[in-house]
């Protein structure tokens, strides 16, 4: 069983997260010297970037739903279902890929980057995009895109995996598919195939993803960094998600319910929707590894605050802002760090009341609300907006690092180092209101 300590993410104290990850968790390779950066002004607006991006993800899928209908008129529900699964949405990971290339020095207006050095680790210099403003932009927008697919795909799958029924106020996909065996009048199980069918969806949704990533090359020259980081994405996310299925069967009291709640968080979800997407971004300009290693010392922070608010939001969300039912994340027995940091806290016998309720789907309202109750008296949701804000301080720490006239910028630990990325007030404000958004949203 876990300590009545608090379980901080980071502690090296021999709690039960001293495993767990820290800001300073090493995903990118040691720094070369370097030329100093040049100084980015401004970044692009998370609307115009939204905008390009879903302008190139809606005239790529109309493309693959016209050739899926091409092969089987029946096949057309397929693609269907992609335009309008992906439509809307948040796009946070294309605006930060997007950023992270512009950070990096890459210069998606002008066509080509603005940085100084050739790096030995990507083996290619800062200027690798060296197509027409046009290609840049729609290259960048594609690659993307990419992102947003990848993403689709695996909300697609946690659905199935979580037996969700709705996704963003709508019908869950595979419920989708359900209505519409039953509304044709086809034999055998509807939930059966409203399953299968989803399945086969997402795993198209990622082939797709990969092949849209690729498209992307022809514009942005693709370099070995930015291939491997792509790759890496991928592979988190899909370990992510078995982490978080095992998770959900372990018992409340096992020693390492923390360290596995911080895995969970940072791998299904920190790393590809924040850290990951910037240093993608970053590694498409031919940035360096100093510079990657900067951008990631403010990204995964910032993602683990992103999911972490996600995971209040899964307990004591608005369900009309969050599109999910009031106290969901019981009901689907997702052990998250806030389950942890409530187990830590309650006594044996309302442990036990948690444990058996948690992944019951029956569960009535009161019998939720009175799980919540728990979460809220005992301090645990207090801890978790702790670390919500002690991350938050962390990231937009390091962008006002960024912004000193002086460059003494941070590195991932948060130390003093030469800055590798140097950027003016009114970047500064974005990544800062854009942090702020992300930590403290409402939906």
């Amino acid at each position: 069983m876990t300590s009545d300590s608090s379980v901080t993410p980071g502690d090296t104290s021999g709690s039960a997260s001293s495993s767990a990850p820290s800001t300073s968790d090493k995903s990118v390779p040691a720094a070369d010297p370097v030329a100093v950066p040049v100084l980015i002004e401004s970044l692009d607006t998370p609307e115009a970037i939204a905008a390009e991006v879903s302008d190139q993800l809606e005239a790529f899928l109309a493309e693959k739903a016209a050739e899926f209908e091409a092969i089987s008129p029946d096949a057309a529900a397929v693609g269907e279902a992609l335009i309008e699964f992906t439509r809307g949405g948040k796009r946070i990971r294309p605006v930060l890929l997007w950023w992270g290339f512009q950070l990096a020095g890459g210069d998606v207006r002008a066509g080509t980057t603005s940085g100084t050095s050739v790096s030995p680790t990507t083996g290619t210099s800062a200027s690798s995009a060296t197509g027409t403003s046009a290609d840049v932009a729609v290259g960048l927008a594609q690659a993307a895109g990419s992102l947003e697919l990848l993403h689709a795909a695996a909300l697609i799958h946690d659905d199935v995996i979580d037996n969700s029924d709705t996704r963003r106020g709508r019908p869950a996909l595979h419920r989708q598919f359900e209505a519409r065996h039953q509304a044709s009048g086809f034999h055998g199980d509807g939930a059966s195939f409203g399953v299968s069918a989803s399945i086969v969806i997402g795993d198209i949704c990622l082939a797709l993803s990969e092949e849209l990533f690729e498209r992307s090359q022809e514009a942005l020259g693709g370099n070995r960094m930015a291939r491997e980081l792509r790759g890496t994405v991928r592979r988190d996310v899909m370990v992510g998600q078995y982490l978080d299925v095992l998770a959900e069967v372990i018992p409340l009291d096992d020693d390492r319910i923390a360290d596995r709640a911080w895995e969970v968080l940072s791998y299904k979800s920190a790393k590809y929707s924040v850290e990951q997407p910037l240093l993608l971004g970053a590694a498409l300009a031919g940035a360096d590894s100093r510079q990657l290693e900067e951008i990631s010392g403010f990204g995964l922070p910032l993602g683990q605050a992103f999911q972490l608010r996600d995971d209040v939001l899964g307990i004591a969300g608005d369900p009309e802002a969050t599109g999910k039912p009031a106290g969901d994340d019981i009901r689907e027995g997702k052990r998250t760090v806030l389950i942890a940091e409530t187990a830590a806290r309650i006594s044996a016998e309302q442990l036990e009341i948690l444990a058996s309720r948690l992944g019951d789907s029956n569960l009535t309202d009161a019998e939720v609300a009175e799980c919540v109750d728990m979460i809220t008296d005992s301090g645990g949701l207090a801890a978790v907006e702790s670390f919500i804000a002690d991350k938050h301080a962390h990231a937009t720490t390091i962008v006002d690092t960024w912004a000193r006239a002086d460059s003494g910028a941070v590195s991932a630990e948060g130390s003093a180092a030469s800055a590798r990325v140097h950027i003016g007030s009114a970047a500064q404000d974005r990544l800062k209101g854009f942090a702020k958004a992300l930590s403290y949203r409402s939906s």
